[in-house]
């Protein structure tokens, strides 16, 4: 089986006072980023971005965007967070009218108050979701993919296993891995044995998460609610070309334990697509 590599970047955000060429200069550099992860991805993801403070373009037309303007298909993540299941049903429809290679489908965050938008839950489960995709691309006969997240904190337990298996059984053809795997040896081999464990394997794609330093990890686990390993912050104090180099290792790891493919975050910086997986 071909590793498969996704890569994640995210699309421009305007103020709502955005003058025209501010917009046209943004739109420009994100398909540059676009072509830039090109050589070294098989999915270009397109993520969600929330911030009520900003216009954002979103995923499906990023995606669209960048089909009209350079070779790269991508796949754009589609978020229940505001959805209501009519949306959702449109959301799908019109990635499979489009012919797209892949979408993701994920709960997102909910809103904060400041937002003044609100939280939809038409959907029990973000399976439930995914089986109503599924049912779209089934009765359209579409070959389009279908990704969904997964938790390793919670795998290691019944209930995360369930709800990991019950997203592939409502029809998500591979898992995106959270937390980030942090090094080849120790986190690398307790999410691999976390996988196989649940027999998962063949369908998770583990997440390489590039850090900047030691502040940007305290920041990261601040953000996400993640708690990272001690040696991480260890290696940190190297520099960010130390915990590049171990990055490429994981990557090495991946691929040496036939892993099924990888699940990379640019974070704003797509040049360290080709730094890690060249």
């Amino acid at each position: 089986m071909q590793f498969h590599r996704v890569v994640e970047i995210f699309p421009p955000l305007f103020l709502k006072s955005s003058p025209r060429h501010d917009v046209e200069e943004k739109l420009e550099r994100f398909v540059e980023e676009a072509r830039s992860v090109r050589d070294f991805s098989d999915t270009v993801l397109i993520a969600d971005v929330k911030n009520p403070k900003y216009l954002e373009l979103s995923t499906l037309e990023a995606a669209l965007l960048l089909r009209d303007r350079t070779r790269v298909e991508a796949a754009p993540v589609i978020v229940l967070r505001g959805m209501s299941r009519q949306k959702l049903i449109s959301a799908v429809l019109t990635g499979v009218s489009l012919e797209l290679k892949a979408i993701m489908l994920a709960w997102g965050d909910d809103h904060p108050r400041s937002a003044n938008s609100s939280n939809v839950r038409d959907y029990a489960t973000l399976a439930g979701a995914i089986s109503e995709a599924a049912e779209i691309r089934r009765k359209s006969r579409s070959p389009i993919l279908i990704f969904a997240p997964v938790d390793l904190r919670n795998l290691g337990t019944p209930e995360g296993t369930s709800m990991a298996k019950g997203r592939l059984r409502a029809g998500a053809d591979y898992l995106l891995a959270q937390p980030p795997t942090t090094d080849p040896e120790d986190t690398f081999d307790r999410h691999k044995e976390a996988l196989d464990s649940a027999g998962l394997r063949s369908r998770v794609f583990l997440n390489v998460f590039p850090f900047r330093g030691a502040r940007d990890i305290w920041d990261c686990e601040k953000y996400f609610g993640w708690r990272l390993p001690k040696r991480l912050h260890k290696d940190a104090q190297n520099g960010e070309s130390e915990l590049i180099q171990i990055e490429r290792q994981i990557v090495g790891r991946m691929k040496e334990e036939k892993l099924p493919g990888i699940y990379l975050n640019t974070r704003g910086s797509p040049g360290i697509a080709g730094t890690l997986l060249s």
